[in-house]
């Protein structure tokens, strides 16, 4: 059975305006959407200290929710100050921690290379610390990968070496899809073997359903099998527009299943 989330991002007004905190979004996953998968934005975190995280842990528990995705800010492998770099690292660490305590499906730890192509060291770095990731990933049930949201990981080039280098079933990207800054008609086709979470914003949704049932059945037939996640960005009336998207998703992956 398809399973569906809605990133927390998408109500990151709410957040902001203190209407929502981490609790409210589960509670609305749980209760208002009817899912059973939780698609979680670090940034909606007050806290990475024992008592919080394992009260989130305990919430999860007790409501029966997945972590379908962990999108975690501020922990970018590259960053041209190797003190930064190295502070990243250990946030990277903390949350791989944080990753397995939840039973987290996928981590999204980017890059943090905002130009389209990246150089030998970035490279070397970003495939070192992948690797490491990854094999701690793999032997907690997990996959750890970037997301498609900076210009380096937007070039499906990039992704494809750096697949192909980490060579890891841990490692796995986590998709926007048809996000891209080159090769944009055969973006998704290149990466779909090694997607790990994909996620489709209201642009896509709303203005492009034959496409977006067409995307569905792309995925498919790559093998995927993770959740099909949405992300509104709008800003506004958050609660109802998420509730919109959520159902011309669940629409098109039913379509695509009766296809099948």
């Amino acid at each position: 059975m398809a399973a569906f989330s809605i990133g927390s991002w998408s109500f990151h007004a709410l957040f902001k305006a203190e209407k929502m905190n981490i609790f409210g979004y589960l509670e609305s996953i749980k209760y208002r959407y009817r899912l059973n998968h939780a698609d979680i934005w670090s940034g909606m975190l007050l806290s990475t200290e024992d008592s919080y995280i394992q009260s989130i842990k305990e919430t999860l528990d007790e409501e029966g929710l997945t972590v379908a995705s962990l999108a975690v800010d501020g922990a970018d492998i590259w960053h041209d100050d190797p003190s930064i770099r190295e502070q990243h690292y250990q946030k990277a660490l903390l949350y791989l921690d944080i990753a397995r305590r939840w039973g987290v499906r996928t981590l999204r730890i980017d890059m943090g290379i905002n130009a389209l192509e990246l150089t030998n060291e970035q490279l070397d770095l970003c495939v070192e610390r992948y690797r490491e990731y990854a094999q701690y990933a793999l032997d907690h049930g997990f996959r750890v990968g970037p997301q498609t949201h900076q210009r380096a990981s937007q070039v499906p080039q990039n992704l494809q070496r750096l697949y192909s280098e980490v060579s890891s079933p841990g490692f796995g990207i986590v998709l926007n899809v048809s996000r891209w800054l080159s090769d944009k008609e055969i973006g998704d086709e290149w990466v779909a073997p090694f997607t790990a979470h994909v996620q489709f914003d209201r642009a896509f949704v709303d203005f492009k359903g034959p496409e977006l049932l067409q995307k569905v059945q792309l995925f498919r037939k790559a093998g995927y099998i993770g959740c099909w996640s949405l992300e509104f960005r709008g800003g506004n009336n958050e609660y109802m527009e998420a509730e919109h998207d959520l159902l011309t998703l669940r629409r098109a992956v039913r379509l695509a299943l009766d296809e099948s």
